[in-house]
């Protein structure tokens, strides 16, 4: 049965136009052409192979129309295809090569940096690079100006532990010779003192720090003029040890007991945090230990008569008058400085130092009173008690100055403490003025 050549309705033999869609019927011998599915160009509908793309064609089904390219009439007459032949199986289109590239390619042209690239260049690269220095400088400064500064600091502490052990045995060896009686052999306690003066210096020759920190530089100078001062005192202990009998032995004393005061105060002048070399030069003990032996070793054969001294225990307790006079210079000293800084200044918010000092101050004092307290060489327990009052008087002095100043620092009045320390400085006068007339 035929079919309409435009909407493929049913036709019967001889019609010319469609019944369902009116399509006008044309000859089934004229030439028809379809669109190729790939390039989209007109082709003859019996193809197999497009002539423009080389696509191969599909087969058209029934309900494909094939369309006139003169009248664009669209058909469904699909007699005039051929059938597939066998002998040749049809070839697939061989992909084209690509041209094969030859040589160098050839590069992009060159662009030019915009001008202000051209123009600032030289100080962008400056910039980094002084940029880049800093921060290296920084790093290193925090890595090894701030470690060596933290050496120099546990380098001090741990020198000023090992010559405060050193004295200690020293003190202790003079505690022995004071336990000799007449005649007995002292050599291997001289020898003893020898020894610890050889360490001391010792000490003093290996200590050679490499980094010492600009806020150290005249702690440093002190702690060398300490070890030399340790050295003076153990040499004339050396020279009372082994000659308590020579002429001269009470001026000897007398050059222990300054020698004592001078070591005393230059340790107090040094502020490396936890450095305290104050106890490598405590000479009080070593001192009364020592006239102790020396009078022991001079005593006459013959059974002494009673001697009366006038106040035999002011001169055992010399050594701590002389830590009196000592500490009350230094309190002074903090006191002058504190109103000088209120000369050109409102309040202490600005500064940390007074009451670190006042702080070391009053720490130095507790150490005095307790070996004061401890010392049994004292007999008369009334002049003790009159040294205590001096020492605490001296405390009650550096509390209220330390009181002031903190009050200040946080916003309070500081003349409140600055009054309970001046009570304190006059309790002291009053005290000192008995004492010295004892």
């Amino acid at each position: 049965m035929k079919k309409c050549q435009h909407c493929g309705a049913p036709l019967q033999d001889g019609d010319r136009f469609c019944q369902a869609c009116g399509a006008e019927q044309l000859p089934e011998e004229e030439s028809k052409k379809r669109i190729c599915p790939e390039c989209g160009k007109w082709i003859q509908a019996d193809g197999k192979f497009c002539p423009f793309c080389g696509a191969e064609l599909p087969e058209m089904d029934d309900d494909e129309p094939v369309i006139d390219e003169a009248t664009g009439t669209e058909t469904f007459v699909h007699k005039h295809r051929e059938p597939v032949r066998d002998e040749e199986p049809p070839r697939s289109p061989q992909p084209m090569e690509r041209p094969v590239m030859t040589g160098r390619p050839t590069p992009p042209p060159f662009q030019e940096p915009p001008f202000y690239v051209l123009r600032y260049r030289k100080g962008i690269i400056t910039a980094v690079v002084v940029l880049i220095l800093a921060v290296a400088a920084a790093v290193a400064f925090h890595f090894y100006g701030s470690r060596s500064s933290g050496d120099y600091v546990k380098d001090a502490v741990s020198l000023s532990q090992q010559l405060s052990s050193e004295n200690e045995s020293v003190t202790d060896t003079a505690k022995r010779l004071s336990q000799k009686s007449k005649g007995d052999d002292v050599d291997s306690l001289v020898k003893d003192l020898g020894k610890s003066r050889k360490n001391v210096e010792k000490m003093a020759k290996n200590y050679q720090p490499k980094n010492i920190p600009d806020q150290y530089a005249s702690d440093d100078q002190a702690i060398r003029e300490v070890m030399r001062d340790q050295m003076a005192m153990y040499d004339t202990a050396i020279a009372i040890a082994e000659n308590p009998k020579d002429d001269a032995i009470s001026e000897k004393l007398d050059d222990l007991r300054d020698e004592v005061q001078k070591a005393k105060k230059t340790a107090r002048t040094i502020k490396v945090p936890g450095a305290d070399f104050t106890g490598a030069v405590d000479g009080d003990n070593l001192v009364s230990y020592l006239e102790k032996y020396v009078s022991v070793q001079t005593k006459p054969d013959e059974t002494p008569q009673p001697e009366v001294k006038a106040d035999p225990d002011k001169q055992v307790l010399s050594s701590y008058a002389s830590s009196k006079d000592l500490f009350n210079d230094d309190i002074g000293k903090l006191a002058g400085d504190i109103n000088a800084y209120l000369s050109n200044h409102p309040d202490f918010k600005g500064t940390r130092e007074f009451t670190s000092r006042a702080n070391t101050l009053y720490i130095q004092i507790s150490k005095t009173r307790n070996q004061l307290e401890n010392d049994t060489s004292i007999d008369n327990t009334a002049m003790k008690y009159k040294l205590d009052a001096l020492f605490q008087a001296e405390q009650d002095r550096i509390r209220g100055l330390y009181d002031g100043v903190s009050a200040s620092q946080r916003g309070q009045d500081y003349r409140p403490g600055f009054q309970r320390g001046q009570a304190a400085s006059n309790r002291y006068d009053k005290l000192n003025d008995e004492w010295n007339n004892l």
